[in-house]
Formats: structure tokens, C-alpha cells, sequence
């Protein structure tokens, strides 16, 4: 998820630090006949399932044979394949705020008779809710995501800024940090703050839902539109102040800038989620570490979640091959720990203990990280809404962050997200 898509410049956390040698033999996959080929749907060029694709096919012998689209095609791209009537997909990359849309359109097979006890005390129970529409399991969780606050030690050292701590009772209030990264850019940060994914719905949803405004939509059927309500509003109205401020800048317009920059050892604060640490531990000079993620006073903490989950097409010819894909990748231990990539976390709870345990072996600064994470996911973790109408809250929400992030008046521009969203909405057929 989101997600995820946007965080396309991630490279492997873990692999320093589990090696080829942690990679499973597979035993418990029966061989396959050496022609069977699966075939796999997804975003980009593969790389980031290509060591989860190498070790499968080396165990059972059987062959994954990948195809991919630029990750902002990717959507309507699965919608199209499937309305010619034979897709020529097995297995593909489900977004899970997409399954209710996916189920209505009929391009999910049903995975409840294959994993749904299987999946019980396996996954987190949140991400198998995700997976799940109408009472049935639609996709198998693979990855999940937080979110933390990390932090330049040098350009706080020099602003004479003690360094936040990392227990989640060292939270701080948006005002409290905002006036720590105020003081840090004065003393010559270029950058005081950022959020990795800009404008993005997955990375800002917690901005009105801390204030307790929702996610934008409500009611049984999640179809009604709620995106101008008065936590919305002071959201709104604060995530502009920081651009007109300055303590955030308007040029940076994507998550790779946004990396880059930290990287660079030219934002002093960062909001992003653990597959930036891979390339922030590899960066020259740059001495860094993380903290809780913000929120609002009066208001609770909360932080995104939840990412990729896997899908076997409705019109499968390989329906063997592909569930016996999804139970590796997902169920399996050793398997889900190969399918994060090297620098996801896992929707498998016992190989998000191995990942989480990892990121301080390889970075003493960041010891306790791993413990953040762990109290984020079950204690202030929330989830994109369910809605049949997400594919417009996404792309018109993230646009009128981005007007309001530009100078637009807030308060105008969530009045008519609302009137727009409405239109919208009211041609999706219940």
C-alpha cells in the first residue's frame, strides 16, 4: 500500500543481515513438474519479490514468469486485463483498500476454503480483516508498514536540540515538533520537515483521523462523503501552515526527493517508513535515528499501515500452483521473511519478529526502533477505509493536499473536494 508504490527506491534492509544462508530449502514444498509456469501480475520490473520468485522456483522446480507496468498505470491496468475476458494472469498484486472493488468487479478467486483457519494466529488479524469482503478471504496479506519520525543527530546537535527518545512515551504534540524543526532550520537546516509521500492519502490520513475527523467517508457502505468536517478543516489548515511557514518546503514533489534530501543530510525531520532504512544506514555521513510519530494535542495517536497482498485471478488455469505460491509467501515463516524483500515488514507475525529484530543489528542508533514499531502496529495502527469509492478519495484527496501544500486556500479547497468527491461517488452503483 500504498502505498507502496511510493516507495519505489527501497533497497534491502535484510540483506546484511540474514544472508543466503537464512534463504529455506523448501522442503515442504513438493517438486513441480519443470514446464509449469506461473504466471505473475504486478507493478515495476519485479525486484521487489524477485528473491521470493528465484527461491520458489528453486524449490519446487516449477517457473514464475513476472510482467509489470509503471506502478501509476498499475490500477486500471488489472481493471482492463480482466474485461477482455481472459486476463492471462495467475497471481497478482493486490492493493487491499482495492478487494471490495476487485470483488464486485469479480476478479478475485475465493481463498477462504484455502486459508482461511490456516491464516488465524498466522497473520495479524487486521490484515486478514483487510483481506477479507462480504465474509470471504480475497487475497493473501503479504507486507505491512508504519511509519516513524526519523531525525538528523548532526543538524541537532549543532541547533543544540536534544535528541527525541524512542519510547513511545516520548511522543510528541505536531505543535512541540514543529517548534523543534524551526529552531533546528535556524540554525542552518535547510529543511526543518517533511513527509516522505508529500501529499500522499496513505502517509496523511492521520492528520484529521488523530483530531477524530475520520478518513473521509462514513456510513455503513463507507459511500458518504466527509471530507470538509471541522477536524479536516484544522488538519487541513495546519499541514498548510508548515509550507507558508517554511519549515517545510514546496519543492521536493515525490517520496524519492523527499529520501534523497534526509540522505543528503539536508532535512533535519523526516515522517517514513522502515524501507528508507536500508539506504539511510548505506549514505556517507549521515548520522541519524528515529522517534515516535507526531500528533495532534487533544487528539489521539495514530500512524498508517497495512501494504501489498497477493491475489490468485478468478480466471485462473493454474489455480494449484498459484494457492501453493501464496501459502509460501504468506503462511510459510521462512517464506514470508524472503517475500519482504529485504526491506518490508511482514503481514506473517513471526517474520515481522525476524525482520523487526534485525534493524538495530545493523544500526545501533536505532535500538528500540524495532520495539516502536512492534507497539505502533497494535496499539495506534489504522487502515485506509474499505470503500468501493477509494480509487477517487485517493486520487482527489492527494490532489487537493497537494493544492492546499501549493498556497490554496484550505477551507475552499476542501469545501470543493467535497462537492467533487459527492459527484463522484453518486455514479458508483451500490
Amino acid at each position: 500500500m500504498t502505498i507502496t508504490g511510493y516507495r519505489m527506491d527501497r533497497r534491502g534492509f535484510m540483506t546484511g543481515m540474514l544472508g543466503a544462508s537464512s534463504l529455506p530449502l523448501l522442503g515442504s514444498l513438493p517438486a513441480m513438474a519443470q514446464d509449469q509456469t506461473l504466471r505473475m501480475f504486478g507493478y515495476g520490473d519485479g525486484s521487489d519479490f524477485k528473491g521470493l520468485l528465484d527461491v520458489f522456483e528453486k524449490g519446487t522446480g516449477a517457473r514464475v514468469s513476472f510482467e509489470g507496468v509503471p506502478f501509476a498505470d498499475y490500477q486500471n491496468t488489472i481493471v482492463q486485463r480482466f474485461r477482455t475476458g481472459n486476463s492471462g494472469i495467475d497471481v497478482f498484486v493486490v492493493d487491499p483498500t482495492y478487494v471490495p472493488t476487485f470483488s464486485k468487479l469479480g476478479i478475485l478467486a475465493d481463498l477462504t476454503s484455502a486459508f482461511g483457519e490456516k491464516s488465524k494466529g498466522t497473520l495479524f488479524p487486521s490484515d486478514v480483516e483487510g483481506a477479507t469482503y462480504n465474509g470471504k478471504m480475497l487475497s493473501m496479506p503479504l507486507w505491512e508498514s508504519t511509519q516513524v519520525l526519523f531525525f538528523n543527530k548532526g543538524l541537532l546537535a549543532k541547533a543544540g536540540v536534544e535528541a527525541p527518545g524512542v519510547s513511545p512515551d516520548a511522543r510528541m504534540t505536531w505543535d512541540e515538533f514543529i517548534e523543534l524543526a524551526k529552531k533546528v532550520q535556524a540554525a542552518g537546516a535547510e529543511i526543518g520537515f517533511g513527509f516522505e509521500q508529500v501529499d500522499r492519502y496513505y502517509q496523511l490520513q492521520i492528520l484529521p483521523e488523530s483530531l477524530g475527523g475520520g478518513p473521509g467517508v462514513k456510513g455503513q457502505d463507507l459511500l458518504t462523503v466527509d471530507v470538509a468536517n471541522d477536524a479536516w478543516q484544522q488538519a487541513a489548515k495546519w499541514y498548510g501552515s508548515i509550507f507558508a511557514d517554511g519549515v517545510a518546503s514546496r519543492s521536493p514533489t515525490n517520496s524519492t526527493e523527499m529520501a534523497d534530501l534526509f540522505r543528503a543530510g539536508r532535512v533535519a525531520f523526516l515522517v517514513g517508513g522502515p524501507w528508507l532504512i536500508a539506504g539511510f544506514n548505506e549514505a556517507d555521513g549521515l548520522d541519524y535515528a528515529a522517534a515516535p510519530h507526531p500528533y495532534f494535542a487533544g487528539g489521539r495517536a495514530v500512524t498508517p499501515s497495512e501494504s501489498w497482498h497477493l491475489g490468485v485471478a478468478s480466471d485462473t488455469a493454474n489455480a494449484d500452483l498459484a494457492l501453493k505460491f501464496l501459502d509460501y509467501a504468506g503462511l510459510d515463516k521462512d517464506g514470508a521473511v524472503v517475500a519482504t524483500g529485504g526491506s518490508n515488514l511482514s503481514a506473517n507475525i513471526d517474520a515481522a519478529g525476524v525482520v523487526l529484530s534485525s534493524i538495530p543489528q545493523q544500526n545501533p542508533d536505532l535500538k528500540g526502533v524495532d520495539t516502536l514499531m512492534q507497539y505502533e502496529l497494535a496499539n495506534t495502527a489504522i487502515r485506509r477505509p474499505r470503500t468501493l469509492g477509494y480509487l477517487q478519495l485517493e486520487e482527489f484527496v492527494t490532489r487537493a493536499w497537494s493544492d492546499i501544500r501549493n498556497g490554496n486556500d484550505s477551507a475552499q479547497t476542501l469545501s470543493q473536494l467535497q462537492s467533487e468527491l459527492e459527484r463522484s461517488f453518486g455514479r458508483i452503483e451500490h
